[in-house]
């Protein structure tokens, strides 16, 4: 079999899971079209796992269709509709290929969307046998499309499940003995992400009940010159992949304030990681990994709402953090690269 990704921004858990497709069948060739390293998320990669190529190498859509027609695909795994040349490949290769067509999209009922839903029945639901989605409003979607109930595929996103695992099982006896008082939010800093409402309520809650908590922020972005400056919140800066394990070491409780995520792979991680989760209800992800065992779902606009889950880890008991951490562990061990791969199977 012959396997053909093409993806838009690549990203860990990406890997992880098409490492897995690799291990779990040896002969066969797993070849990924994807975009440039985005700049604010500049990760190492090993790239060693399949045969990885930077859509910007080929310099017009035939040269990439030649490309395409040189590999001989079984199954074309697509990432969207909003790459011209990717579409265009899925409708030729419709008939010599299995396409599975991945989307995020969140059903929201715009004009954009209506017109989408006229256009799909043309398009997308002739060019794509299935579509991939990782949760319930991204199947939501796929279904208006026009994809029947058997062509849509679950569990699209997964991390990296197994090592987050391992690192927080590292730092786990000592967590459990005493519970770090300091938040960690990963995420970029752009307005979508939510860190201005975040920094804002942890300033106040503080103030309310000042305890000497802590805030750590990793990432960066087009707003990390405009980042607050307060004693107790810690800008980390972006972090490769080897540098999280005393992270995780020092932190204990994961947030996360997008105002909209589509899924959001993180809270998947540091749920595996062992972390109680305070999250958005604008994160997708939240369906999946967050539970009254293990966490909040806050409206972040909603002050009211977002003050009573701080002052609910304010009252946490050492035991009760050591139940919602195993509770993640639990929700977040549904769900791993090897699933994905038995997904993706099940299309042949």
């Amino acid at each position: 079999m012959n396997f053909l990704i093409l993806y838009s921004e690549l990203a860990e858990y990406t890997l992880a899971c098409i490492r897995e497709l690799a291990a779990q069948r040896p002969g066969d060739r797993i070849v990924v079209v994807h975009y440039p390293i985005n700049k604010e998320a500049p990760f190492q990669f090993d790239f060693s796992v399949a045969e990885f190529h930077s859509i910007d190498r080929f310099k017009t859509a035939a040269e990439l269709e030649a490309f395409v027609e040189s590999v001989a695909p079984s199954v074309i795994v697509c990432s969207g509709w909003m790459n011209r040349w990717y579409t265009a490949l899925c409708r030729k290769m419709r008939n010599r290929s299995v396409n599975v067509l991945t989307l995020d999209n969140h059903w929201l009922g715009t004009a954009r969307q209506w017109v989408m839903l006229l256009i799909s029945r043309l398009t997308l639901k002739h060019w794509y046998q299935y579509a991939w989605v990782p949760g319930s409003h991204q199947y939501a979607y796929a279904r208006k499309l026009g994809f029947a109930d058997r062509r849509v595929l679950r569990n699209f996103y997964s991390c990296d499940t197994d090592r987050f695992l391992e690192l927080g099982e590292k730092y786990r006896s000592e967590k459990e003995k005493t519970m770090p008082r300091v938040l960690l939010c990963v995420a970029r800093y752009i307005p979508a992400k939510g860190y201005r409402q975040l920094w804002s309520a942890f300033i106040r809650w503080q103030a309310r009940q000042p305890e000497r908590w802590e805030l750590w922020c990793a990432g960066t972005g087009e707003e990390f010159d405009q980042r607050i400056q307060h004693p107790q919140i810690r800008h980390l800066g972006f972090v490769q992949k080897h540098e999280w394990e005393p992270i995780i070491a020092q932190t204990g409780i994961f947030v996360l304030f997008s105002h909209f995520e589509p899924w959001g792979v993180v809270v998947h991680e540091f749920a595996a990681a062992g972390y109680p989760l305070l999250i958005s209800n604008k994160v997708g992800a939240a369906e999946k990994f967050v539970s009254p065992e293990n966490g909040w779902v806050v409206d972040i606009n909603n002050e009211e709402s977002v003050d009573q889950a701080f002052d609910a880890i304010s009252a946490l008991t050492q035991e009760k953090y050591n139940e919602m951490a195993q509770a993640s562990r639990r929700l977040a061990s549904n769900l791993r690269p090897v699933d994905w791969v038995r997904t993706l199977e099940s299309v042949l």
